[in-house]
């Protein structure tokens, strides 16, 4: 019973004006998107390649002055454009792409996003994502609002249960009509993007990328299924179908505009830090303090002989300046990590939301991405630092004071290029992707059923006269 009422259920999706509406915009969009995205990958990766040889330069030029110089010297680490960003862009404009570090430690972090004009920062794309979260959502609606209130309306309601078929059967199958129905459109406007895309766009067939593809789709296939279920509640609520359609539209409203857009309101009322200016002011009072507590001649420099014991004291002074900065730093960067991770478990409420998290996992980009740099980097930074350290220890000539900031008391001698460890970004495992996924999907999936089976009890109830 329950096949035939889907067949039928799903042949009047697939021949509604509703569905034809939704497969001409879905695709219009999809492939305004690919060419979107083939011109501005383009120009994104020569930027990329541009600061990515500057800053190996950079380290050539060091390494062939002295190993200490090379130590020393602060740079920054260009994250490289992601190629799969035409499936979500996981809000990496807004997020930090470029990291300060030298041997000695990782600084801080920052955003460069490379647009010439500031006032065009701040826009989205027309990624996978983006396209599911707000029109997608906002179809699944659609093509439930109304499914119990409107029928009831043209009295066809009655005529359905008149037949040997239960509610929770009916309403199961207008249900997973109303989802197959939204991701056939979803499908078929990927396939026409995919098309475009690597025909145009440089961007081979992988196992990598069909994976990506496969986990984008069970993604949006739990969001529309969770607005198609928002959908029926307000039909199944509301005494006629206008009542319903505006009680969907405000489901909508709050969950794909209001709350995805609160964080920041969110994050500063209900976990608070300190400001960057608070914490940059922490920071000059403790070097403050150990610059005066800091025994005399600390401060002396002579470049010209090494092994004066000024230069020890010295060494000793940079490197508490340091350690002190570094656990000052270090302190208000994971407390910036603990409110935005927060803030996100909370705007999970939205079924938004919780796509958008997912996807950003799903393709390995994003914040979960930007924090598995974050935490690589300082791996590296401690094997640079060894890898330092043992080339002082095999040089004689040095009085080996370690001094985080000046090339006065370590080796001078050069260090081959092709010998200094490199970073290299390194994409996230399947592991290392399912992670963050599983406690976003477990919400969604007991949201979605919340939402069901309450929808479900309401029917039972349901007067159809």
């Amino acid at each position: 019973m329950l096949k035939t009422v889907l067949r039928r259920e799903l042949l009047h999706n697939l021949y509604s004006l509703r569905f034809l509406i939704s497969l001409v915009l879905l695709i219009g969009v999809f492939v305004a998107g690919s060419f979107s995205f083939v011109r501005g990958h383009a120009l994104k990766l020569e930027k990329y390649r541009e600061t990515r040889s500057e800053f190996l330069e950079s380290m050539k030029t060091d390494a062939a002055s002295n190993a200490t110089q090379l130590a020393v010297s602060q740079r920054n680490y260009p994250m490289r454009p992601r190629d799969n960003t035409f499936i979500a862009d996981a809000k990496e404009k807004y997020l930090p792409n470029d990291v300060t570090f030298s041997a000695w430690n990782v600084f801080a972090f920052q955003n460069k996003s490379g647009s010439a004009n500031p006032f065009l920062k701040k826009y989205d794309e027309l990624t996978w994502s983006f396209i599911v979260a707000l029109i997608v959502s906002f179809v699944a609606l659609m093509f439930t609002f109304d499914a119990v209130s409107g029928e009831k309306e043209t009295k066809t309601l009655a005529l359905s249960l008149s037949n040997p078929v239960s509610r929770g059967t009916l309403l199961l199958g207008k249900y997973v009509s109303a989802v197959l129905s939204v991701m056939t459109v979803v499908v078929v406007g990927v396939i026409a993007n995919l098309i475009v895309i690597l025909l145009f766009g440089r961007i081979g067939w992988t196992a990598a990328l069909a994976g990506e593809i496969i986990g984008f789709l069970a993604v949006a296939g739990l969001l529309a299924a969770s607005f198609a279920a928002f959908g029926l509640f307000s039909s199944v609520v509301a005494p006629n179908s206008n009542v319903s359609l505006l009680l969907a539209l405000s489901f909508w409203l709050a969950f794909a505009v209001v709350v995805p857009n609160s964080s920041t309101f969110i994050a500063k009322s209900l976990y608070p830090i300190d400001s960057s200016e608070a914490v940059q002011k922490k920071v000059n009072t403790v070097l403050e303090d150990l610059s005066k507590s800091a025994p005399p001649g600390s401060w002396m420099m002579n470049s010209s002989n090494p092994f004066l014991p000024q230069h020890k004291l010295r060494a000793n002074l940079q490197m508490k300046l340091l350690l002190a900065e570094k656990s000052i730093r270090d302190d208000y960067y994971q407390a910036m990590f603990r409110q935005f991770e927060r803030t996100r478990l909370l705007t999970a409420v939205s079924p938004v939301s919780l796509f958008e998290y997912m996807t950003e996992a799903v393709v390995g980009g994003g914040y979960v991405r930007f924090h598995k740099v974050w935490g690589d980097m300082h791996v590296y930074q401690d094997q640079s630092l060894n890898f330092f350290k043992a080339l002082d220890a095999a040089d004689k000539d040095s009085p080996h004071w370690f001094n985080p900031n000046e090339e006065v008391s370590t080796t001078r001698k050069p260090v081959a290029f092709e010998k200094v460890p490199q970073f290299e970004e390194k994409p996230m495992s399947f592991v290392e992707r399912i992670a963050p996924v599983m406690t976003y999907l477990l919400i969604g999936v007991f949201y979605l059923c919340a939402v069901f089976l309450l929808t479900y009890v309401l029917f039972v109830r349901y007067d159809v006269r």
